[in-house]
């Protein structure tokens, strides 16, 4: 697949976003803004939560039956998603872009403070950017749904995720472990 180099490195955007989104994640992946700290390898709870929305927005828009419902609630909850995803996707490229730049500084002698700070004030400010879309998005979901279809959502989404953990955590079959 061609795919066009925007970054600097000659990677494809899709590395590059990747990595710089990566980047920003680990740099703040810390738990400093809320309070608990991660294990490497493990998301803060605002990380979390952004990913969860999106996660449940592509869900909830695939159960019309379940929920009942109405195509115009359908097609809201399309539009829903493909906002939040937009917004996540041109702040993930901002923080991206701004990650690599900073990578670039710490990796100067003398490290350059007076450059440095200004880069995490905003990508701080970028990943509060995020919170609030992700938050404003299920808002807006709320807006939407009468509140019945809303518990019912709630309630199913929690079954889902708990049927899917367990499928994750359950041995595989196929690859037995060798002894």
């Amino acid at each position: 697949m061609n795919q066009k180099s925007f970054a600097p490195t000659g990677k494809s955007l899709a590395g590059y976003l990747l990595g710089g989104l990566l980047a920003g994640l680990l740099l703040f992946g810390g738990g400093f803004l809320s309070g608990t700290s991660a294990s490497a390898g493990e998301l803060d709870p605002v990380q979390n939560s952004v990913i969860s929305t999106d996660l449940f927005l592509s869900w909830i828009g695939n159960q019309q039956k379940p929920l009942g419902l109405t195509p115009d609630q359908v097609r809201e909850l399309r539009d829903i998603r493909v906002d939040f995803k937009l917004k996540s996707q041109d702040l993930g490229r901002e923080m991206g872009r701004i990650a690599g730049s900073l990578s670039q500084e710490v990796g100067t002698y003398p490290i350059p403070l007076d450059k440095v700070k200004p880069s995490i004030r905003r990508l701080s400010d970028l990943r509060g950017e995020l919170t609030l879309s992700a938050i404003s998005s299920l808002a807006r979901v709320q807006g939407i749904l009468k509140k019945s279809q809303w518990e019912k959502a709630r309630t199913s989404w929690s079954t889902h995720l708990a049927t899917s953990r367990s499928k994750d955590s359950a041995p595989s079959s196929k690859n037995p472990d060798k002894k």
